[in-house]
């Protein structure tokens, strides 16, 4: 009988470790003890901005929208267009991931990833 119940106890505990963190937009957080899930873009090894805005997901206002940068792939990633992209996109925070890097897996939907080769020139562009 127990082994008829691992498969929905492994569900069960999967689905509540997936809502664990994450609030919808309309509902307000509970807590306030989510300051222990922060995001560690800068200890990821890549450069990171951070701008005015939250950087959890589901609060503040900002979101990403990285559509209308599909135009820059091609283009090399600096400081400064990593910036300027930040600000198109609207998000509150971006960074450039680099192959073999290390990063967390956090979906963050005010986070915009620029992802480039060895030579810095960018191959994707995504929110999260």
């Amino acid at each position: 009988m127990i082994r008829k119940l691992i498969p929905f106890i492994l569900v069960a505990s999967l689905t509540a470790c997936a809502n664990t963190g994450t609030s919808s937009s309309s509902a307000p957080a509970a807590s306030s003890s989510s300051s222990s899930s922060s995001s560690s873009d800068s200890t990821s090894g890549g450069s990171s901005y951070g701008g005015s805005g939250s950087a959890m997901p589901g609060y503040g206002t900002k979101t990403c929208d990285a559509a209308a940068l599909q135009s820059q792939i091609g283009q090399k990633a600096t400081t400064s267009s990593m910036e300027d992209l930040r600000t198109r996109s609207g998000s509150s925070t971006a960074r450039i991931l680099r192959p073999g890097q290390l990063v967390t897996m956090e979906y963050n939907a005010t986070r915009l990833n620029l992802i480039v080769d060895d030579k810095d020139v960018m191959t994707a562009i995504r929110c999260g």
